[in-house]
């Protein structure tokens, strides 16, 4: 397999973390008592000179509290600039939209003249220098989990005194209407906030909310209805210096935002968790350090001959953890950070899904709760969103977007066809989250409980023709046309049908929906497939033109309903892959090229996968044709964002994006689907620690010399282990097994049909294979 180069998001980054003298990209070996600071910190982002735009600026965040560092301009000082903390919060919504908040910035005495940065991932910790005409200002600077705050910690140096700090409040107007450059409504232009300086050399910042009356027909986007507008509030930034000068000029500044429906009630808040915050910042930051310290180390993937790609990788697991926590809000399109966009809340159709997906395998599943709780919360809610249309309460549902309270209600009474498949496919990434745990409370407690009035409004929109088979009205393919049969809806509607019935045949219980789901099950319709192009978007409805999305494979990935051991499925799947790739026209997007790589896993195909994600990274630097719908960019802070070419069209920031490098790499070192562990299958000279695969195994392997040198598998639930292994045979592997407490397992290795193999392992026991020879 042929390792392509990846190009570089930013020579002065990537070529920073590759001259890490800590470290050498390479060469690095690991050890038993594995050195993450040394493993991390060639990974750090690094700048030679302070960033001035937010595509170049560092980013720290807590789950829901995030900040972006960078130079902006001093607006009591024409041509000066300040280092500020564009401040945010992912829970902050204002009539049905993220809004900006504003930024804290430095005072120096001295006039800023430059400075550096570092980005210390291992610490989660921003921290450079600040030069000025007088002499130089060193900080650093972390986002709090508990409690909830940013602190700045900031030091003088030379003829510099310590700095202090001031609130610059944005003006608060509606992004997507800034964006798409659109007039503001008398009800969107809120009041300037505030602002007091406190005697502590702090600030406290209120700003009040405008109810919102939007016009007639506002409040509809595509096939999705919001039904009503959240009601306005008020939010307070605050804050104080947790200790004067001290002798070595040092000052430390913690920082609050809150929110709440009333100013009052937005003060108390902040007042509180500043009141929080009593102790020395040391004690501050080593509970900041012990959490990221538990966090990393949850899994571990190492691409020796992929250095670039290692990196990009880590940058975003690191942007996981900032970006979400288990109590906190459902990750939207910005995460804890903001930038004008006309995307400013959660996406249902592809975006979310997406963001979440990296985690289960990853072993990351606190962070995941941060969506999933929040689904078990809001079941009412995704009921109603199905209501008025099946007042039996049987089905549920959402729509294209939504803000946190999850109000959208899917549009069934237009001509064209409605997004059916949202609200299913994030529920198959939720079971996703149950099969790598296989804790049959989250599958009795909470999965089904969403996961069979999702399905009952599928069926609500079949209908049995002639042939006595059953199949989908028109529905919406997402982002590409409606469809009769589409092949999204049917493959999601046919997973659904199926894990109801498996799951209740494994929980023995009974539903008296059973007989209706096994009957759909067993006369869907097939998918409809053209002989030379593979699977259609739908009956009658080829693939015709370049389509960004892979919704119509949902089949073959991430669904695995295809058995790719068959030749013919495999087949199959070849043809369409292919085609959706080569099809004639432009609307190619990041995600396309991440979701092939996954695509071209799945077949075992890693040259394709890796060349998939070199494009990704070549492709994604603004380049356009005269048929490009969006210009797209990965920022030099791995952030990405499509722009529309067409005047008034819509654009911004998609997190998501990014994040898919990380799902499409996990699918190239472990895949397991169908019961099967399916180890390295397209992906050579890497090593992986504690990925986690359904079946409840945490699976560890190497790679090297062409070919698999190590595979450790530890069992959770006791589920049956079968695997598969490049070049490994029943007679090959020498195996050992150990249960928890050391004592040695026997490990007879059985060959299965589809050159698997399968052993015994119990319930926290470890299986290490190795070569015989």
């Amino acid at each position: 397999m042929t390792l392509r180069r990846i190009a570089p998001l930013l020579p002065v980054l990537l070529l920073a973390a590759s001259v890490c003298p800590v470290c050498n990209l390479m060469g690095y070996k690991p050890t038993s008592a594995f050195d993450w600071a040394a493993f991390l910190a060639r990974h750090d982002f690094v700048w030679q000179t302070l960033p001035d735009t937010w595509g170049e600026s560092a980013f720290i965040g807590n789950g829901n509290l995030g900040a972006t560092i960078f130079l902006q301009e001093d607006p009591a000082a024409a041509g000066s600039k300040q280092l500020s903390w564009e401040i945010n919060r992912a829970d902050l919504y204002v009539a049905l939209s993220r809004i900006p908040v504003g930024r804290v910035a430095l005072k120096t005495a001295g006039a800023v003249t430059g400075g550096d940065m570092r980005l210390d991932l291992w610490n989660a910790e921003a921290r450079g220098t600040l030069r000025t005409a007088r002499g130089e200002v060193r900080w650093r600077s972390v986002a709090l989990r508990e409690p909830g705050l940013i602190l700045i910690e900031a030091e003088g140096v030379g003829g510099e005194p310590p700095p202090g700090i001031e609130w610059h409040a944005a003006l608060v107007r509606p992004p997507r209407s800034t964006y798409k450059q659109q007039s503001y409504r008398p009800d969107e232009l809120h009041p300037p906030a505030i602002v007091t300086a406190t005697d502590d050399g702090g600030f406290v910042s209120e700003q009040t909310y405008l109810g919102a009356t939007p016009a007639p027909g506002a409040l509809a986007v595509g096939d999705n209805d919001f039904g009503a507008v959240p009601s306005a509030g008020a939010s307070v930034a605050a804050a104080r210096a947790l200790r004067s000068a001290d002798a070595g000029g040092r000052r430390v500044f913690l920082v609050a935002l809150e929110h709440a429906a009333d100013l009052s009630a937005a003060r108390a808040r902040a007042e509180a968790v500043l009141a929080a915050s009593a102790a020395e910042p040391a004690a501050l930051l080593a509970a900041h350090r012990a959490w990221w310290r538990a966090y990393y180390p949850l899994s571990r993937v190492e691409l020796p001959g992929a250095p670039a790609l290692e990196t990009f990788y880590w940058r975003q697991i690191y942007k996981l953890g900032a970006a979400m926590r288990a109590d906190g809000p459902i990750c939207d399109l910005l995460g804890p950070w903001y930038r004008v966009t006309a995307w400013p809340r959660i996406w249902w159709n592809l975006n979310l899904q997406l963001t979440y997906h990296p985690l289960a395998a990853s072993n990351r599943l606190d962070l995941a709760e941060s969506l999933y709780r929040n689904l078990d919360r809001r079941r009412d809610q995704l009921i109603a969103n199905a209501l008025p249309a099946r007042p039996e309460r049987d089905t549920a549902a959402i729509g294209r977007t939504s803000v946190q309270d999850l109000r959208s209600f899917v549009r069934t009474d237009r001509p064209t066809g409605a997004e059916l498949g949202n609200l299913p496919w994030m529920l198959y990434h939720y079971w996703e989250f149950y099969r790598v745990q296989m804790d049959d409370t989250i599958l009795r407690d909470r999965l089904l409980p969403l996961l069979a009035p999702a399905v009952n409004y599928y069926l609500g929109h079949t209908q049995t023709e002639a042939d006595g088979l059953l199949h989908l009205r028109l529905t919406h393919s997402p982002e590409f046309a409606d469809a009769t049969d589409a092949n999204y809806d049917l493959a999601l509607l046919r997973w659904g049908l199926q894990t109801l019935v498996d799951s209740h045949g494994r929980l023995h219980l009974d539903d008296k929906n059973l007989p209706r789901w096994r009957d759909a099950l067993a006369r869907l319709a097939p998918f409809p497939v053209d002989e030379k192009t593979g699977l259609l978007i739908g009956r009658d409805r080829p693939l015709d033109k370049a389509h960004r999305h892979f919704s119509h494979l949902m089949s073959i990935y991430p669904l695995h309903l295809l058995d790719l051991d068959d030749p013919a499925r495999r087949a199959l799947a070849t043809r369409s892959i292919n085609h959706w790739l080569t099809v004639p026209g432009d609307d190619r997007c990041g995600f396309t090229y991440t979701g092939a790589a996954s695509l071209l896993a799945m077949l075992g195909d890693g040259d394709g996968a890796l060349g998939q994600l070199n494009q990704f990274f070549n492709f994604s630097f603004g380049k356009s044709t005269p048929d490009t719908i969006f210009l797209t960019t990965i920022f030099p802070n791995t952030f990405y964002a499509e722009e529309s070419r067409r005047p008034g069209g819509s654009g911004g920031l998609t997190i998501e994006t990014p994040l898919t490098v990380v799902a499409a790499v996990n699918d190239m070192l472990l895949q397991s689907h169908g019961g099967l562990l399916r180890v390295f299958p397209a992906m050579p000279a890497a090593r992986f620690e504690n990925l986690r695969a359904e079946g409840a195994f945490l699976v560890s392997g190497e790679w090297r010399g062409g070919r698999a040198v190590r595979v450790e598998i530890k069992s959770l639930a006791g589920e049956p282990c079968r695997l598969r292994v490049p070049g490994w045979t029943v007679r090959n592997p020498r195996a050992t097994a150990a249960a928890a407490d050391g004592t040695a397992l026997a490990s007879e290795i059985t060959a299965l049909p589809n050159g698997g193999l399968e052993i015994i392992l119990p319930k926290n026991a470890t299986l290490t294979l190795a070569p015989a020879n």
